[in-house]
């Protein structure tokens, strides 16, 4: 009795030492491996940093742009201008002169127009100087005075330089009002007028080469 209980205890404890071996096998095996179709490689992270323009940005190695062309320049020069002015002054007191006439009684007498010529003179070349008192441009304003029975004087008298300003001559256009004055000094009539003088510089001296007057007018003042 006592030999089968020893054969039966012995059994058991066989028992039991193979089940806890069993088990410690079978939670020591390794895990199945997932099929290769199932193994997702890691996306690759860069070792290196994100990849950065190294470069600057490209700068204009010259200075910007500039004309090389110069400022456009007057294509009057300093002389010019002074010469024009000069020019204009000379022109300024012969009209005046001109076109002043404070007498109207016996101004075509030979000795007035003498006067009138000389006084003219100084400020005209000698070739136009023949050609005036020859053609009695000098008389003309006295012929003026002497059928209106009035006098005279210019008033807004204005140059303009024409195209045919060249050097040592200038060519002028003229506008003036010849005003016609009573007996009491008072207005009476303006005639416009228009004319284009050419002046000549002779030795520093800017003198009348050519007065082309308002003939016209004068025409209506003196037929």
């Amino acid at each position: 009795m006592q030999k089968h209980l020893w054969l039966l205890s012995t059994l058991f404890l066989s028992l039991a030492l193979f089940t806890g071996c069993s088990s410690s096998a079978s939670s020591n095996a390794p895990e199945p491996s997932p099929p290769a179709s199932e193994i997702a490689a890691p996306t690759p992270e860069s070792t290196s940093p994100p990849a950065e323009s190294t470069a600057p940005a490209p700068e204009s190695t010259s200075p910007p742009a500039e004309s090389t062309a110069p400022a456009p320049e007057s294509s009057t020069s300093p002389q010019d201008s002074t010469a024009e002015t000069e020019a204009v002054q000379a022109a300024t007191e012969y009209k005046n002169s001109e076109y002043t006439v404070k007498d109207y009684a016996d101004v075509l007498s030979e000795e007035s127009i003498e006067q009138r010529n000389d006084a003219m003179r100084s400020y005209l070349t000698e070739d136009f100087y023949q050609k005036a008192i020859n053609n009695r441009y000098t008389a003309l304003p006295l012929m003026v005075v002497q059928k209106q029975q009035m006098s005279v004087k210019p008033e807004n008298l204005k140059f303009t330089l024409t195209d045919g300003t060249k050097k040592d001559i200038v060519e002028l256009k003229y506008n003036v009002d010849l005003v016609l004055l009573n007996q009491k000094g008072k207005e009476n009539k303006r005639v416009p007028m228009e004319g284009i003088l050419t002046m000549f510089n002779v030795d520093g001296q800017w003198l009348v080469q050519g007065d082309r007057f308002d003939n016209a007018a004068f025409n209506k003042l003196i037929n």
